[in-house]
Order: C-alpha cells, then sequence, then structure tokens
C-alpha cells in the first residue's frame, strides 16, 4: 500500500489520546482508519499509540504539541509533505473551558486566552488543512468534524462559561461559512455536539465548586454517569466519515438525538435546512420554497 492510498484513509484527531478524542480515535482504528494523534501529553499519546495497534491492524503516529502555541498549528501540517499526504479527515476534539466565572467577575485577559484557544485555534487548523488541501490537483473526498457545546442549539443557557460558549458559537457559524466555501470541492465540515461528557473539562467543572452554578451541575451529573457515553460521540463521527454519509456538510449534529436520523443520510441532504441553527418557520418567513 503506497503513502497516498494509506493517507486517503488517515484521520488527524487532535485531542485524540484523551477524554471524547480518545474514544474517537479507538472506533476509527476500529472501522479501519490510520491515525495522526496530536495533543500536549506526550506520555498518554504513546500510551493511546500502544493500546491502539495492540488491538487494531492500523498505524497510528502521534505528535506532541500545545495547539495554543503560536507555531503549533504550522508545525503539525509542516509533517506532511503537501496535498497527497495530508490525511483524508480531520477530528479537532481538543478543548478547555479555560476561565469559568460570570462575566462581570473574570479577568478579562484569561477570558481572552479562553476563547483564543477553543476558536481561534481550531480556525487556524481548519485553515491550513483547507490550503494543502486545495494547493493539490483532484482529491480524494474529505471530511471535518469539528465540537461544539456550551448549550449551543438548546433551549437553555448555562451562565458561567461565557468565553467557552461563544467560542463554540463561533465555531459552528464557521463550519457553515467554510462549508458554503469548499463543499463544492469534495470537503464537508460539521459541528458535531457531544453532550455531557464525563471528561478533563467535567474536572475543571467540578473543581470550581458549586458556586458555578449549572455547569457544575451539569458536570456531576456527568461524573455520576448520567451524561452521554463518549461512545456515542465517536459512533456518531465514524458513520458520519462512512461512504454513506458522502455530502452530509454543513450540519450541527447532536451525538445523542440525531444519529438515528443519520442512518438516512438521503433525507438529510434533501434538506438544507435540517440540522442548521437558525430558526426557519413559516411565522418569520412565511411558506419556504
Amino acid at each position: 500500500m503506497d503513502e497516498r492510498t494509506i493517507a486517503e484513509r488517515t484521520a488527524l484527531v487532535t485531542g485524540g489520546a484523551k477524554g471524547i478524542g480518545r474514544s474517537v480515535s479507538e472506533h476509527l482504528a476500529a472501522a479501519g482508519w490510520h491515525l495522526v494523534l496530536c495533543g500536549r501529553d506526550g506520555a498518554a499519546l504513546l500510551r493511546a499509540q500502544g493500546e491502539i495497534e495492540a488491538r487494531h491492524p492500523v498505524r497510528v503516529a502521534t505528535v506532541a504539541l500545545d495547539l495554543s502555541e503560536p507555531t503549533a498549528a504550522s508545525e503539525l501540517f509542516a509533517r506532511f509533505g503537501g496535498p497527497q499526504e495530508l490525511p483524508a479527515a480531520m477530528v479537532c476534539a481538543a478543548a478547555d473551558y479555560g476561565v469559568l466565572g460570570p462575566l462581570a467577575q473574570v479577568d478579562f485577559a484569561r477570558f481572552k486566552r479562553s476563547f483564543d484557544l477553543n476558536f481561534f485555534s481550531v480556525a487556524e487548523l481548519v485553515q491550513r488543512y483547507l490550503r494543502m488541501a486545495l494547493s493539490g490537483g483532484p482529491s480524494p473526498r474529505r471530511r471535518i468534524a469539528l465540537f461544539g457545546g456550551g448549550g449551543l442549539g438548546s433551549a437553555q443557557v448555562p451562565p458561567g462559561a461565557s468565553a467557552y460558549q461563544s467560542a463554540k458559537a463561533a465555531l459552528y457559524r464557521l463550519v457553515e461559512v467554510v462549508h458554503e466555501e469548499v463543499h463544492a470541492r469534495g470537503i464537508e465540515v460539521n459541528c458535531v455536539l457531544p453532550g455531557l461528557v464525563d471528561s478533563g473539562m467535567a474536572d475543571q467543572a467540578l473543581a470550581a465548586g458549586p458556586g458555578l452554578g449549572e455547569v457544575y451541575e451539569a458536570a456531576r451529573k456527568a461524573r455520576a454517569g448520567g451524561g452521554t457515553s463518549p461512545e456515542l460521540v465517536a459512533a456518531l463521527i465514524v458513520h458520519l466519515f462512512s461512504d454513506a454519509c458522502a455530502g452530509v456538510s454543513g450540519r450541527l449534529l447532536s451525538a445523542r438525538f440525531d444519529g438515528a436520523a443519520l442512518e438516512t443520510p438521503g433525507a438529510v441532504l434533501q434538506d438544507p435546512h435540517r440540522f442548521r441553527l437558525r430558526r426557519i418557520d413559516q411565522v418569520l418567513f412565511g411558506k419556504l420554497p
């Protein structure tokens, strides 16, 4: 098997050694995907590499980088020799609450760093991936999955994590715009909502204490087993990357609630308004064409 063929079945997973990203990595490997795992914790990366390669007949490469650092994204993509070596899929799973607490009380410099980590570092990864993908000639189908969160798309908005929540809302808007820019060229980009998952972010919320309110209670619920299974999130992404879902792009997909709908992706493709954040109805816009 040549390197181009391998690249066409390789996924880059940031945050792929811990939390939700670790589950995504495992499920992709089980589905036959080779992996490039990127994260800050080199020991965790090597542990994930060994465990995955022991269970699945795939290659796993690791890249120890802190993606919040200014040069990290360029260092990451410099490891690929060009579009022929670029992984055919990318999952941006790395995330961090950053500063927690009411906007009126948090340190604003920390607020900006939190937003930068959860939005600009991801946006740069997407830009660099797109530039490399589009720099060659005809290429395989490419897929990008970003993670939403923070109550995005839900009926209730929990207070106390405004930097993180605002960044996640901005990421979904980025998904919608990038979809319009690149979908005709064979690149699909979607935003997945994992829901309440017992992860390192739950640790952050629990450490902040009960005064944090709903975000703390949500973390407590997830820690007690009442959240979304990471395996459910991973299964959605694997299915989204499968041939069955070719063409599905620009959508906001809940791991908990939308998996069944994706079992018939043709119905999703026929309805351009389905799984979007905006409100479209006859009261606001009149009868749709």
